[in-house]
């Protein structure tokens, strides 16, 4: 998931739908004088030339009431953990009415620790405040007065949006950074009951285009045919990248020069935290009886018999560490559980999360004082291979 995401928020009936409607040029949201329209978040991706792949995200207004009104700012809350760029709505009385001010300045507090910028809105004919002190007071990248009735600022918005977007953007790689053109690299993709059928999972398919791309040698083969590709080879491979789940069989395999990683390891490094997730696998030894352990999905999925996360992982440090810890499961966008019960969260590849949504999540864990780690991490790390693996 390499879209940026661009979150829109602000009070009740500020416009915020009418603004995802500009900005797409579409009906994405309904549009109503009616305060409360907005309830659950409404994403839309989209294409914008300039910009790239985009997801917008409308949000029901943080001032919203009453108990369906707490859990929609609740819904709204988490939106933040997914947003790269924050598009926030200036009530135009902001300066004059204290309490507005107070939860407008609250808000802003609240989205800069999670997003990557900020750029402010006014949607009014009439602005009653002047362009310096939100900045000031705020912090904002950029602030843009827009008319949505005559579609004035739409262009001025977008090109904001492009500029914060390069100056944050970075341009990690997935693999290439571990191998040079011209370099051989194995790829190791079982193709088992869990694997799609009828096409490749995502880290596969971008490690691949990534590769190639790069103008490197790609093999792609299985775990059972693995010896034999390698025997059918001139030369021995630069770099072999495995599915984490036979982390121990390919690496017994491999040739003592080919460096060895798996595509979760990449992905741990690519969307996330990897130091702080190797930190997190050493959590993995001082697990005993008492302890619980949350196995993170990124997509809601139907799980199938031998699921990695769900049943392999947990089988594993069971044998290897202890047969009575718990496992508590979790799958998409919301957590849904206190993490400050846990001893450890085991976090899949996150291959369907942006990387801002995916440090968000690591955020989370360590405010709560929760170790967090990765499904490859931790499975290197109970076949004492950890130390063998690149990233």
């Amino acid at each position: 998931m390499n879209r940026t995401h661009i979150g829109i928020f602000g009070p009740r009936n500020a416009g915020k739908s009418s603004l995802i409607n500009m900005l797409t040029s579409q009906e994405v949201s309904i549009v109503s004088s009616v305060a409360g329209t907005t309830t659950d978040p409404v994403s839309k991706p989209i294409e914008i030339n300039g910009l790239g792949a985009c997801v917008f995200i409308d949000t029901a207004g943080y001032d919203d009431y009453g108990m369906l009104g707490e859990m929609r700012v609740t819904k709204t809350k988490e939106v933040l953990k997914r947003c790269d760029i924050a598009i926030f709505l200036i009530p135009s009385t902001i300066f004059e009415e204290k309490d507005k001010l107070q939860e407008a300045t609250k808000w802003f507090t609240l989205i800069k620790e999670r997003c990557k910028a900020v750029l402010a809105v006014n949607h009014f004919a009439e602005r009653t405040h002047e362009i310096g002190d939100v900045k000031k007071l705020f912090g904002v990248n950029e602030y843009i007065d827009i008319n949505i009735a005559n579609n004035k600022g739409r262009e001025e918005v977008l090109k904001a949006i492009g500029f914060v977007q390069s100056q944050y953007q970075q341009d990690l790689s997935i693999v290439t950074h571990l191998v040079k053109p011209n370099d051989t690299v194995i790829l190791v993709m079982p193709q088992d009951i869990q694997a799609p059928k009828g096409r490749l999972i995502l880290p596969q398919v971008q490690t691949i285009r990534e590769l190639l791309d790069y103008g490197c040698t790609t093999i792609c083969t299985t775990t059972a045919k693995f010896e034999q590709t390698l025997n059918g080879l001139k030369d021995v491979p630069a770099l072999i990248v495995t599915d984490s789940q036979d982390f121990k069989t390919v690496y017994e395999l491999k040739p003592k020069e080919s460096r060895l990683t798996s595509f979760s390891v990449l992905f741990a490094r690519w969307k996330g935290d990897i130091d702080e997730f190797i930190r997190g696998a050493e959590a993995l030894a001082t697990l005993n009886a008492n302890s619980q352990v949350l196995i993170a999905e990124a997509c809601s999925h139907a799980p199938l018999a031998e699921d990695i996360g769900r049943e392999k992982i947990p089988a594993l440090i069971r044998k290897k560490i202890d047969a009575n810890i718990k496992f508590d499961i979790v799958s998409g966008n919301d957590w849904n559980v206190d993490l400050s019960q846990y001893d450890l969260i085991i976090h899949c590849g996150a291959c369907m999360f942006s990387r801002t949504q995916m440090l968000n999540r690591v955020k989370d864990a360590q405010q709560n004082k929760t170790k967090i780690t990765n499904y490859g991490v931790t499975i290197a790390y109970l076949n004492n291979i950890i130390d063998k693996i690149i990233w």
